[in-house]
């Protein structure tokens, strides 16, 4: 059960958060404001579009920036706490800082798990929402455009692969299909259909052509219909995904990655994705261990220097983060490295911070 301290503490930190959150996120939904005016303005949106926009927005801003919201909050209640002499008093009572930590570390480590499913149960359907707002309602892009999608190529294996030159999504039926089967660099199979189209049971061609090239003759057979088995994707797999890959959900986005791993399109920044989706919500629990040592022992300038100090790791945790993700995005490093190395290494820093400061 939670002791009068803690309580204390958690109140403080709760308020600051809530306090931090709202006052950031209105200064971000603001700076998005200006930047979106022209389009309110020239397509006439109407104010309950606008509020129904900000509303999701308000959403993706806690996703991206939660952890931020966290350090700062952090800084605040804790150097507030500390400017006061409620933490050296505290601590004169007997209180180590590993128990003043304490309830805030377990806070934040369940606040990075909420985090987590906030962004793979909640978040996902409410980005999907803003996203058709922002493009059909403040840009106005035509919906019809998302109905059909051009030169797609898929790969079923090494030496099989196909391509639609259109595709009507609403329909599941695609036009001027060409299956091609090859064999050493040679080109063994050749069908052409006018028609494919996704059925109960599984894809099929219609009105097209089957050859067959081999060393001394070629084979030659027209059909009307003809089983397409073979293509393992669904209609959903054809459509052009609103927004972007990283505000999937994890399972969404993990099978938007096995599909391309199946056809042989890009991945590999899909993948960094996918493992940040787990290490980045983290940080809310590291900036925790970093930042309580040092707001709670403010030196010679007072809470300034010591939220400058703090702001500063931050600064130089954030940086990095998005350095490491880059390299991974690159391929210069492995997808799980990229995800976890900075995590890591701080991680070792908070410790290093929390054991050496005075207790």
């Amino acid at each position: 059960m939670l002791k009068v301290i803690d309580r204390y503490l958690l109140r403080y930190f709760i308020m600051a958060l809530i306090t931090v959150t709202v006052g950031i996120g209105i200064l971000i939904v603001i700076i998005n404001m200006i930047e979106e005016l022209r389009h309110f303005i020239d397509h006439h949106v109407s104010l309950l579009d606008i509020l129904t926009y900000y509303a999701y927005f308000a959403g993706w801003v806690i996703k991206s920036f939660l952890p931020v919201f966290v350090l700062l909050a952090a800084l605040i209640s804790i150097g507030i706490l500390a400017r006061r002499n409620e933490i050296l008093a505290m601590k004169a009572s007997g209180l180590s800082l590993y128990r003043i930590a304490a309830p805030l570390l377990v806070f934040c480590l369940l606040l990075s798990a909420a985090h987590i499913y906030y962004n793979e149960i909640i978040f996902p359907e409410g980005n999907k929402r803003r996203v058709e707002i922002k493009e059909f309602t403040i840009k106005k892009q035509s919906e019809k455009k998302r109905q059909t999608t051009h030169n797609i190529y898929r790969q079923v294996d090494k030496n099989f692969f196909y391509t639609i030159q259109a595709y009507n999504i609403a329909k599941m039926e695609g036009n001027d299909i060409k299956l091609y089967r090859s064999k050493e660099n040679k080109l063994t199979e050749l069908i052409t259909a006018k028609k494919l189209r996704f059925t109960d049971q599984n894809w099929m061609l219609y009105d097209g052509a089957h050859r067959i090239f081999s060393d001394s003759a070629e084979t030659y057979n027209v059909f009307d219909s003809m089983s397409a088995a073979y293509i393992k994707e669904m209609p959903s797999d054809f459509e052009v995904p609103l927004g972007k890959p990283e505000d999937m959900g994890y399972a969404e986005l993990e099978h938007y990655i096995n599909t391309m791993k199946r056809t042989g399109g890009p991945y590999i920044r899909e993948l960094v994705d996918l493992r940040l989706k787990l290490s980045y919500p983290l940080t809310s629990f590291i900036v925790i261990l970093i930042c309580v040592p040092i707001a709670s022992n403010p030196r010679r300038g007072g809470i300034a220097v010591s939220f400058a100090q703090g702001a500063g790791i931050a600064l130089l945790y954030f940086v990095a983060f998005k350095v490491v993700q880059s390299f991974g995005y690159n391929e210069k490093l492995p997808p799980d490295i990229a995800a976890w190395l900075i995590n890591g290494i701080f991680f070792l820093i908070g410790l290093f911070i929390m054991f050496r400061t005075r207790k």
